[in-house]
């Protein structure tokens, strides 16, 4: 393949559509994929394809950047045909709300075009009435995704490729000021719909989990990324990262009652589960499965519709949160009725 044209496809591809990139911040991110080429070359190659794709140098700041005019796809696809339009009309249907902001904005002209497609070219065909026919019911209620500076997720993502240093500017959760961190960037983490960044913190090895959305801004450092010895993202999320992993087999066993656990009759804990009906809407499953954070807070949020019974550690922990809840309950109660007793008490 000609590397004039490689690069140039390259180039486009970096263009950003809803911010601008200085052409030094180009020739970076051109370098970062092997293509090492001057500065006024890259200047070069940026007036060439603005005559030829339509790129535009907003010059309202300096320095200058190079971006895609609104609305339009960072690389025209004329020919986008039904399985490309239908695959992006519903992706997002069904999960641009789980998307960061910043890619979701990325994503929009795509949309905008596979709608065009469907409607323009399928009108009568069949396949514009698929996304009438199916739906995606969420696990828990529909949550809304916290907004992601596009520099700071353009910026984490580059780091992250180049594998190096990030210094950041992060509002730790409850806290009102930003405080300056030099990290080094491991790894991205989508947890329901928030985007987590798995980094250390400059001098420290232990893995943290940092919000995207709480970085206030992000500057990408010259100094290569140092991962801990062995870090692997896989490994920190099996181990217990996000409360997901963990090395402690156990054998769950519990009773789901009014209906509750018929979906586990569909969708398994584990390979060696057993279920055992005892009654209309009442099963008994036995089930290899972690011992995690999680396990605990999905068996506390059937209420009162699970009983765990073994092993020992996991029913007092999951009993216990219900009477922490239950004396909410009951304190709230008690307080309401002696303050209206009070209140008859004293001719109210």
């Amino acid at each position: 393949m000609d590397k004039n044209f490689e690069r140039l496809l390259a180039t486009l591809s970096i263009v950003p559509v809803n911010a601008a990139l200085s052409t030094t911040e180009i020739q970076r991110r051109l370098s970062t994929r092997g293509l090492a080429v001057s500065h006024r070359t890259v200047q070069r190659d940026l007036e060439s394809l603005a005559t030829a794709f339509g790129i535009i140098c907003d010059t309202r700041s300096k320095p200058y950047g190079w971006r895609w005019p609104k609305g339009k796809a960072r690389l025209s696809m004329p020919g986008m045909e039904w399985p490309e339009a239908l695959s992006f009309r519903l992706l997002q249907d069904y999960l641009s709300g789980l998307l960061p902001a910043s890619v979701s904005q990325h994503l929009e002209p795509y949309f905008v075009q596979a709608r065009e497609t469907l409607g323009a070219h399928f009108k009568s065909a069949p396949i514009q009435c698929w996304p009438d026919k199916v739906r995606v019911i969420g696990a828990q209620p529909g949550l809304i995704a916290p907004r992601i500076k596009r520099q700071v997720h353009a910026m984490v993502s580059e780091a992250l490729l180049a594998e190096q240093q990030l210094e950041i500017a992060y509002r730790a959760i409850g806290g009102t000021q930003s405080r300056s961190h030099r990290i080094h960037p491991l790894g991205l983490v989508l947890e329901g719909n928030v985007l987590y960044l798995v980094a250390s913190f400059y001098d420290y090895d232990e893995p943290r989990q940092l919000a995207m959305h709480r970085i206030e801004k992000a500057v990408r450092l010259e100094a290569r990324c140092e991962a801990p010895a062995g870090f692997s993202l896989a490994r920190f999320v099996d181990e217990g990262g996000f409360g997901c992993g963990g090395d402690t087999l156990i054998t769950l066993d519990a009773t789901w009652h009014e209906w509750a656990g018929d979906h586990l009759l569909q969708a398994q804990l584990s390979v060696d589960q057993q279920a055992e009906p005892l009654a209309d809407g009442v099963v008994r499953i036995r089930a290899t499965v972690r011992h995690t954070e999680r396990l605990a807070w999905w068996l506390m949020s059937f209420g009162a519709r699970v009983e765990v019974h073994g092993p020992r550690g996991l029913r007092k922990q999951v009993a216990d949160g219900h009477r922490a809840a239950a004396e909410r309950y009951e304190s709230k109660k008690r307080s309401r009725t002696a303050n209206r007793a009070h209140a008859r008490s004293n001719g109210g």
